[in-house]
């Protein structure tokens, strides 16, 4: 039991002077500043050609898109359709009133 006692105790003094090194080189060590020169060729400076840019008041009205609520549930062709004051249309399958 004494060795296991020693080795634990060695292994916490290793580790504390680990720490302690690490706090000094960040308390004692500057690093120091440095001037950096990157070149960058012409060619990179001159503006790529930009596509055709996106008139936003020329963009086509949205489209409200609701999930169906099965697949044997499909509207059909002759189903009547309701429509409300916000413009959302409700497809009403025949015999569902």
């Amino acid at each position: 039991m004494p060795t296991l006692i020693r080795l634990f105790l060695v292994l916490v003094v290793l580790a504390g002077l680990g720490f302690a090194g690490m706090f000094a080189l960040t308390m004692v060590v500057d690093p120091g500043e440095k001037d950096i020169t990157i070149k960058i060729p012409a060619r990179e400076l001159i503006p790529a050609e930009a596509p055709d840019t996106i008139d936003v008041n020329d963009l086509p009205a949205p489209v409200n898109v609701a999930p169906r609520a099965s697949s044997e549930a499909a509207p059909s062709s002759e189903a009547p359709v309701e429509g409300g004051e916000s413009g959302v249309e409700t497809v009403v399958s025949p015999g569902t009133e």
